[in-house]
């Protein structure tokens, strides 16, 4: 009894002591735990007490455990070692490593102008700012425009002084006609040398969200290294990447757009007509019973969404960045749609100590679109001049025509119409660099790009140009494909001797092109169910007027680069560059080219004389001249080129003859461009007011024209020659201030202003020449058909010619003024040079934009305005529609007293009363931001949401639709299109989440 009782106490004394043991463990290693793991809050700001969002705060020695600050820079992690320091580090901000004592951590972040000067791209390399010593413009992401950007070019419209981005059309697909520093070039384009880290590319392949900054290179002195492609300046775009560990991060991005047109064009509604033709009002119409908006018929609100998906981690030795675009587009026009796909993927890895770096890069875009603007545009004009009485059908459901001449259904146009377009675009490159000493390194990049489009386009039966001329359908395929292969060398060394520093670069590019393409078209098929899937089923190939075409061709650019950066004392700065480059685009005796450059810079802030002054940190002078090109655009120009035309009988057969299509030109070569440029960089009283001025004349030679020439000796009628010579001539003014900066409430404001003068100079030599040392160019188009500008020598590209208007007589017959003042009634046997004169110029002598930030505790409100000043656009609708004597729809103003006298009573023409003070300043961008307090949400590191408009408002005398235009013509600038696709007013919410 005693004994079992024993071992009872026995047992129960064991399970109690396992049991306090194990209460032990347990209590030990919780202890432990909560030791190791400490729970830490703090927050960042700057010296001035201004919050900082987006620090990255890591702790020292662990792979992944990190935190972002939110929007009032506050912060909370929990460390996973005793005795951690946090590594804090921010863009522009010297990093610190801070020791963690307690469980309050404050950290004030020093700026660092070092740092700051250390992102800025110049070509083939980065430069700190401090040393730049050309016309260098730098726009970073946290200063892009927001809202529904199209592409890069939206994210710094108006923010680049002497970088003119018009878009000037409604269309979903439209790419932005860009140029920099005035027209420098009659045949060979004036948009920029667009590179996507380092390599060719269009500046709507890469996706906005992806970009990490924008540098424009303005002058030749940093463009001369790009040698015959810099001449239109150079624009560089940076994507994000990591070059630091960084814990996995995802970031979505989304938003969603409704767009209307604008303005709409003030025609004669239904109403209207009833009425003029109730008081006996002589009209093209009679009234058929219908009440019909033909806009509204072919149009629509535009809906758009964009979602964006990025990933970004990694550690110090591989880390990566995927980026995930997809965009979906409607048009105001019915038919027309915009889609796109684009998908990116970077990754880092170094090696061998850091010795070696590798980047690889794969960028993958698909777009597709639907009918042309052409088309559009088209259904847009019979739209206006349609009889708004008429129905849009007939009583059996068929569309109601007519015979009149050009006068076609336009809800038949797009309905009858199947346009599809699409393009898809992949590169492909590996960066990878060696250092192989201290301060020396060499570089390779490969780059594999290609760009393919694929066309199909049918009209059905039902389409008016099948119904008038008897056809059953009309289809057609086209395709084309560019490959690009792309290989640049580089080797760069960097040393410095006490107050001496030089860094020396030295590179070999090489560059190779293939263009090829097949198209093919039939009419007459048995169904309208094939669209343009099955050409081969169409009656025209029986009797041959199927059509079909193919072509190929190559090229290749070759160049050899080196450039020297001297400073002394962190004063004085000096950069030589010189690029030789040679093509197979240029002829037998001109294969290579030479393109120097030399610049330089003075730190005068940093004399003694103005060193302990406090007001200014930064005044810099610049001066610098370099030598930039404009490559022809065609492959085979030099040489000697033969078309298949007609037939002759050989040998009991019928063959195709063969005559030639050009003339060979062994003196063909590049347009050059010398460009002087001088600037001043200032920054005063702790940076609040900070900027550039430049000034610039820019001298191109050698310019491409094609000139007629006999025939024999030439094979050919003309023959295109570097004969012509024109300059350019301007200032930039950019200003950045910071009016008010409080704790809460930040102002931060830019402005740009640019002004540049044009005239070409010479287009005629000793060998080639034009008539009378004048060109008239430009087409009004049909029924008027005049030309509209006057490319002469000693006068400015984009001046208009044509009949001075300055009266009406009492019978509505225009009153014209000779170039003597001899004023004289209109009449079509005056309709010659000798009574016409200059009108104005439809190029801007001035480019404005103004941006303004302003940022109160959890909200940012941005603010960007474009202007353009002190030229004159010609109102194509007014032109041709502010007419009673038309036989078609007219503008309602069509019946206003003209210069108050007489109702206009003559046919369709081109005189000035029809150019209007093109003069506006446009509310381009207005964007609202919240930014949320994420503390509650640990898996969430940041959010914010916005509401954006665009195009919002407009001050301006012009009364066209929009006094922003296309000018995608270089020699006949400001013309207003009558069948452009209007422009569009948007309203866009959207949202930002960081995990």
């Amino acid at each position: 009894m005693n004994f079992t009782n024993h071992s009872v106490l026995q047992n129960f004394g064991n399970k109690l002591l396992k049991k306090k043991l194990g209460f032990t463990i347990f209590f030990l290693l919780t202890f432990l735990t909560s030791v190791a793991q400490t729970k830490i809050q703090g927050s960042i700001k700057d010296i001035h007490g201004v919050p900082i969002s987006g620090v990255s705060i890591m702790e020292k020695n662990t792979s992944n455990n990190g935190v972002l600050s939110d929007f009032d820079g506050n912060f909370q992690m929990t460390l996973q070692k005793p005795n951690s320091k946090l590594v804090v580090s921010y863009v522009g901000f010297a990093s610190q490593e801070v020791t963690v004592s307690g469980n309050k951590v404050d950290v004030v972040l020093i700026e660092n102008a070092e740092q700051l000067a250390d992102v800025v791209v110049v070509g083939y390399g980065t430069q700190k700012k401090s040393r730049v010593t050309s016309a260098i413009a730098s726009i970073k992401e946290k200063d892009f425009t927001r809202g529904a950007i199209r592409d890069a070019s939206d994210l710094i419209k108006g923010k680049v002084a002497g970088l003119t981005i018009s878009n000037g059309s409604g269309d979903p697909s439209a790419a932005p006609n860009i140029s920099l520093r005035g027209v420098s070039s009659l045949k060979g384009g004036s948009a920029p040398l667009v590179l996507i880290n380092g390599v060719p590319g269009g500046i709507d392949t890469v996706s906005p969200n992806e970009i990490a900054s924008i540098e424009v290179l303005k002058d030749a002195s940093a463009a001369a290294i790009y040698g015959t492609r810099g001449a239109n300046g150079v624009i560089l775009i940076t994507t994000k990447t990591v070059s630091k560990e960084i814990q996995p991060t995802l970031t979505y991005s989304a938003f969603t757009t409704v767009s209307n047109f604008a303005k709409k064009a003030d025609f004669l509604d239904a109403g209207a007509l009833r009425s003029l033709l109730a008081q006996g009002t002589k009209m093209p119409f009679t009234d058929e019973g219908a009440t019909t908006n033909w806009l509204d018929e072919i149009s629509r609100s535009s809906f758009a969404q964009n979602h964006n998906l990025d990933l970004k981690g990694g550690t110090a030795k591989t880390n990566y960045v995927v980026n995930l675009n997809y965009v979906d587009q409607t048009g105001v026009f019915n038919g027309t749609f915009n889609k796109e796909y684009r998908f990116s993927f970077d990754v880092n890895h170094t090696m061998f100590n850091d010795k070696l770096k590798i980047n690889l890069n794969l960028l993958n875009g698909t777009q597709k679109m639907g009918i042309s603007p052409g088309t559009a545009g088209y259904a847009y004009r019979q739209a206006m001049i349609r009889n708004p009485t008429a129905p849009v059908y007939n009583a059996d459901g068929t569309y109601a025509e007519t015979n009149r001449f050009q006068y076609y259904n336009p809800v038949a146009i797009l309905n009858e119409t199947k346009q599809d377009r699409q393009s898809t675009w992949q590169r492909f490159t590996a960066n990878i660099t060696l250092d192989l000493l201290p301060g020396w390194d060499v570089s390779a990049l490969l780059a594999k790009n290609k760009n393919s489009g694929l066309d199909g386009y049918s009209e059905t039966k039902k389409h008016y140009s099948n119904t008038i001329n008897g056809r059953n359908g009309v289809a057609s395929r086209s395709t084309g494909q560019t490959d690009r292969d792309f290989v640049e060398l580089t080797s760069k060394y960097n040393k410095k001797l006490d107050k001496h520093e030089f860094t020396l670069l030295g590179g070999y590019s090489y560059q190779y092109t293939v263009n090829e393409g097949f198209s093919a078209s039939n009419f007459d098929f048995p169904t309208d169910a094939f669209s343009y899937n099955n050409l081969g089923a169409g009656n025209a190939l029986s009797d041959g007027k199927a059509s079909m075409a193919s072509y190929k061709n190559d090229d290749k650019l070759i160049g050899f680069f080196g450039r020297a950066n001297y400073n002394f004392n962190n004063k004085y700065d000096l950069l030589l560059s010189i690029r030789r480059e040679g093509s197979s685009k240029f002829g037998q005796n001109h294969k290579w080219g030479n393109f120097p450059a030399v610049s330089a810079g003075w730190s005068i802030n940093k004399e003694s004389f103005l060193r302990d002054v406090a007001a200014i940190n930064n005044l810099k002078l610049r001066g610098g001249y370099g030598v930039t090109g404009v490559i022809p655009g065609e492959s085979y120009l030099s040489q000697t080129l033969y078309n298949y035309d007609g037939y002759f009988f050989n040998d009991g057969k019928w063959v195709k003859g063969l005559v030639p299509a050009s003339n060979p030109n062994p003196d063909l070569r590049w347009e050059k461009t010398a460009e002087v440029n001088v600037g001043v960089d200032f920054g005063f009283f702790n940076n609040r007011i900070s900027g550039s001025f430049d000034v610039y004349n820019k001298k191109t030679s050698d310019m491409l024209w094609d000139y007629a020439v006999p025939t024999p000796p030439y094979l050919y009628s003309s023959i295109t020659a570097n004969v012509g010579k024109m300059e350019n001539k301007g200032f930039e003014i950019l200003l950045n201030t910071i009016p008010v900066k409080t704790e809460n409430f930040i102002w931060n404001s830019s402005m740009t202003f640019s002004h540049n003068k044009n005239k070409l100079t010479s287009l005629s030599n000793d060998l080639y020449s034009i008539d009378r040392n004048f060109i008239n160019t430009g087409d009004t188009g049909d029924p008027i058909s005049f030309t509209t500008h006057r490319l002469e020598v000693g006068q400015s590209i984009g001046n208009y010619w044509g009949l001075k208007s300055v009266d009406i007589t009492t019978d509505g017959k225009w009153i014209i003024e000779t170039a003597d003042g001899t004023r004289k009634t209109l009449t079509p046997d005056l309709y010659n040079d000798a009574n016409k004169q200059y009108l104005g110029n439809g190029i801007p002598n001035y480019v404005a934009g103004w941006t303004n930030t302003f940022t109160y505790k959890k909200f940012d409100l941005s603010i960007v305005m474009t202007g353009a000043f002190d030229f004159q656009i010609l109102n194509s609708q007014r032109m041709f529609y502010e007419n009673p004597t038309i036989n078609y729809n007219m503008l309602s103003s069509a019946f206003d007293k003209v210069y108050d006298k007489a109702v206009l009573n003559y046919n369709q023409t081109y005189v000035s009363y029809y150019l209007e003070q093109g003069d506006y300043a446009k509310l381009d961008n207005v964007t609202l931001t919240y930014n949320f307090d994420v503390k509650p949400y640990k898996f969430i590191s940041a959010m914010r949401v916005y509401a954006s408009a665009n195009n919002l408002a407009v001050i301006t005398k012009y009364k066209g639709l929009d006094p922003e235009i296309a000018r995608d013509n270089v020699l006949a600038q400001g013309l207003d299109n009558r069948d452009k696709y209007p422009t569009t007013r948007g309203f866009t919410l959207g949202l930002n989440v960081t995990f």
